[in-house]
């Protein structure tokens, strides 16, 4: 009965491998290049394509003055460039941009010099490509730009760079994540501070439905919660899944951000696609604190999922002692059976849970309630202290 959670990696992930391919090696370089014999240019091409690569702006300038093309592509369609601005060889850049060096030339991948100095943080390196001209928007083949792969790493004066050329705040990639969702996801707070004060659109959603508000809530980012919802952030929009920034807040045991959107007004009552609650999802993972906030807001205690089963059913098979005390008293109901006749009961009786047991019998628990098989808690239960109490507390 345990949700998935949404981590929303692949795309970081996807961009990693991507970068590695288009990064040779000086010897892979040499393979790519190999030139027909005979063939001065090309030999001068790859001479100077690796120095550009290992940093060398002297000999990059040497070559350059003898004929070398400044735009020669890599098999890849990686420039000289592209390897200097994303080893941060400041100095190459220079040469290179002073000799004429087409500064938006794109990688198979769509991939831009302006992209990878901003991917790898070398703010000098991006500044300098600005200042010649190099287009802010321009997307790879996953739809990312240099502002969103900013974002994401927390490079924030290179955000500020960007935005200050007029880069757009709320393209999507081909996942739906802009530049504040990924900043939100990974815990800048200062590229979010920056995004937010250029207008980003706080709800803005990816392709599963997710939002910032969401995508922060689940990993913790108390500050950055507080700025989206400073921002009016909607509080209880659902994923494709159903969930919202509150369940999700309370399945990860976020206690700080769930008392948070709790205060906003957030619902508690929300179901996701599976029938579920938060109050479910904390009772599951055992986060005591967070069903006693729940609960204090009102949760609806005996709300079944579409299994059958309830917060005290989840808790009760999963061994949550306290939060089943915290459950019993506000009353919830203790001989609510899920579609296969199981009960929080059964559960915990054939789990062992001794105490949990002994909460549920004193509270009424019915010990002749059937599983689909016919068979009762005194059935199924797993040690003698267990099958004692039911047997006492059995009608004869």
């Amino acid at each position: 009965m345990k949700r998935e959670k949404n981590t929303l990696q692949a795309l970081v992930e996807k961009f990693r491998r991507c970068i590695q391919a288009l990064v040779l090696p000086v010897a892979g370089l040499a393979v790519i290049f190999a030139a027909p014999a005979g063939t001065v240019a090309a030999g001068a091409d790859k001479q100077m394509i690796e120095a550009a690569y290992a940093g060398d702006a002297a000999e990059v300038e040497r070559l350059l003055a003898g004929g070398a093309d400044v735009n020669h592509r890599l098999a890849n369609s990686a420039t000289a460039l592209f390897l200097a601005s994303r080893n941060g060889h400041g100095a190459v850049v220079e040469t290179l941009l002073a000799k004429g060096a087409a500064v938006d030339m794109q990688a198979k991948g769509g991939e831009t010099a302006l992209f990878m100095a901003s991917w790898y943080g070398h703010g000098a390196i991006a500044e300098a490509l600005l200042a010649k001209g190099a287009t802010v928007d321009l997307r790879t083949n996953d739809g990312a730009t240099a502002l969103i792969m900013a974002a994401q790493n927390g490079h924030g004066a290179i955000v500020e760079a960007l935005l200050a050329k007029g880069a757009a705040v709320d393209v999507q990639a081909k996942g739906g994540e802009t530049a504040l969702f990924i900043a939100s996801q990974e815990g800048h707070g200062v590229v979010v501070e920056a995004l937010l004060a250029k207008g980003a659109a706080v709800d803005v959603r990816g392709n599963d439905g997710a939002t910032a508000l969401y995508i922060a809530s689940q990993n913790g980012h108390g500050a950055i919660v507080e700025a989206l919802l400073a921002k009016d952030a909607t509080l209880d929009l659902q994923t494709n899944a159903g969930t919202t920034a509150l369940f999700i807040a309370s399945e990860h045991g976020q206690g700080a951000i769930v008392e948070a959107l709790l205060a906003k007004g957030a619902a508690v009552d929300v179901q996701d696609n599976g029938g579920a609650t938060a109050l479910f999802m904390a009772s599951q993972e055992g986060h005591g604190a967070i069903v006693e906030a729940l609960l204090a807001k009102g949760a609806p205690i005996n709300v079944q999922d579409g299994n059958g089963a309830t917060a005290l059913f989840i808790a009760s098979m999963n061994g949550r002692a306290a939060i089943v005390y915290a459950l019993l008293a506000e009353g919830a109901a203790v001989d609510v059976q899920g579609d296969d006749g199981a009960t929080a009961l059964i559960f915990a009786s054939y789990f062992g849970y001794t105490e949990i047991v002994e909460a549920l019998l004193e509270k009424g628990a019915n010990t002749e309630l059937q599983f689909q098989n016919g068979r009762t808690a005194l059935d199924l239960a797993k040690n003698a202290t267990i099958e004692k109490m039911l047997r006492a507390a059995t009608k004869p």
